[in-house]
C-alpha cells in the first residue's frame, strides 16, 4: 500500500491506497478522519504528484475518490444537446463504461423492462426484444444499481439491431445530482468487479 495525504477544508489527513485505477481508495488513519461529503473536491498529494479528487463514497473507514478530471465525470444530463454533438468527431475516442444492471423505462403509463449494456459521455444503452420504443420521445427511468434505485429521464435517439435484441442508445436529460453521485460510484464500482472476476 502507498501512503497518500489529502488536503480537505484546510486540514491535512493521512491515509493508504488499497486500489488505484481509474479510482483511488483510500483507507484512512483511524486518529483524524474527516467529514468528507460526496462530490466533494479534495486534493490528493505525495511527494511525486498531486491531483484534485471528488469524492464518490465514504464510509468511517475508507474513502473512494475519482480524479476530477476523469471521463466519468462527463456522464451528466445533457438537456440542451444538439443532434450534431452527439456524432462529434469520429477520431475521437470516448471511454464506455460496462454495466449489465436492469431498469425499466416508462412513457405514458406503460412500462418496459430493459437491460442497461453501456454508458458514456453520450448517454446510456439499453437493450430489449422489441421496436417498441419510439426515437426521440422521453421516457422514465429508473435503474437497478444493487441497493439503489436511480431515477432519470432519457431520450431515446438510435436503434442498432443486433442478434436477438434492439439496442437502444438515449441521452440523459435529467437526473438529480443526489442520483448521478450514486449512479457514479455504481458505474466504478461494477467495472472494478469486473476487473478482478478476469
Amino acid at each position: 500500500m502507498k501512503d497518500i495525504q489529502l488536503l480537505h477544508k484546510g486540514k491535512v489527513y493521512h491515509g493508504l491506497i488499497g486500489y488505484e485505477t481509474d479510482f483511488m481508495e483510500i483507507e484512512l488513519s483511524a486518529s483524524a478522519r474527516p467529514a468528507f461529503e460526496c462530490g466533494e473536491k479534495v486534493l490528493c498529494f505525495d511527494f511525486k504528484s498531486r491531483q484534485i479528487a471528488v469524492v464518490l463514497h465514504k464510509s468511517p473507514a475508507k474513502v473512494i475518490l475519482a480524479p476530477v478530471d476523469s471521463e466519468l465525470f462527463q456522464i451528466k444530463a445533457r438537456p440542451n444537446l444538439m443532434t450534431e454533438e452527439l456524432f462529434g468527431d469520429e477520431r475521437e475516442t470516448v471511454h464506455s463504461y460496462k454495466l449489465n444492471t436492469f431498469g425499466t423505462i416508462s412513457e405514458d403509463f406503460k412500462t418496459r423492462a430493459v437491460r442497461f449494456s453501456d454508458v458514456s459521455r453520450y448517454g446510456l444503452g439499453f437493450e430489449i426484444e422489441d421496436f417498441t420504443v419510439k426515437l426521440n420521445e422521453m421516457y422514465e427511468s429508473t435503474i437497478f444499481c444493487d441497493d439503489e434505485a436511480i431515477r432519470m429521464k432519457l431520450i431515446v435517439r438510435y436503434a442498432h439491431i443486433k442478434e436477438k435484441t434492439i439496442r437502444y442508445g438515449s441521452e440523459i436529460h435529467y437526473i438529480s445530482p443526489a442520483d448521478l453521485t450514486k449512479f457514479r460510484y455504481y458505474i466504478v464500482m461494477h467495472n472494478f468487479k469486473q476487473l478482478m472476476l478476469v
